[in-house]
């Protein structure tokens, strides 16, 4: 029982100290990606960094391959690094998707953000695949107008010539 008495101390104790050591990971958040990572061509996405220990981030290194970046609403052309300095309440930056249009496969934005801390080294980093918009597929069916009317034509011919079959079979037998 004296034994069961301490094992179940020795387990609350390493319950109560546990999540200690597991708050120190360094924890961040990113706001303001476009939904289902499909950019919209042209438009302007306002993202909001933040993290849980401000204090250990010296500065954050923010590169994208496609697109401009800018601290501002104002973009100047080609711009696909930014370097952000400390901060107590996060980051916030404005990513330009591209405004022209792209081929099947082609145009995807690649986001990178590193979390610098205080001795040169990381603390934490995001990468994420930005695509560009999903291709509508286009008004016309894919099955050529003359290509619908032969199978219409054929099917109703293989009706009729059914039914008159099945006539002059059932005819033979009558008789």
């Amino acid at each position: 029982m004296y034994s069961l008495r301490k094992g179940l101390l020795v387990v609350l104790a390493i319950c109560l100290f546990l999540p200690l050591s597991q708050a120190e990971d360094p924890v961040y958040r990113v706001d303001g990606l476009p939904e289902n990572s499909h950019f919209t061509t042209g438009t302007s996405y306002e993202l909001i960094l933040t993290a849980s220990n401000y204090s250990a981030i010296s500065a954050v290194n923010i590169t994208v391959t496609n697109g401009t970046l800018s601290e501002t609403t104002e973009f100047t052309a080609d711009v696909h690094q930014l370097v952000l300095s400390s901060s107590n309440d996060g980051w916030t930056f404005n990513w330009q998707a591209p405004e022209e249009s792209f081929e099947l496969g082609e145009g995807e934005a690649e986001l990178s953000i590193i979390f610098e801390d205080q001795d040169g080294g990381i603390w934490s980093s995001y990468n994420s695949v930005l695509r560009p918009p999903e291709i509508d597929s286009h008004d016309e069916p894919g099955v050529p107008q003359w290509a619908l009317s032969m199978a219409w034509t054929g099917a109703s011919l293989t009706v009729i010539l059914t039914v008159i079959g099945a006539i002059v079979l059932r005819r033979d037998r009558l008789t």
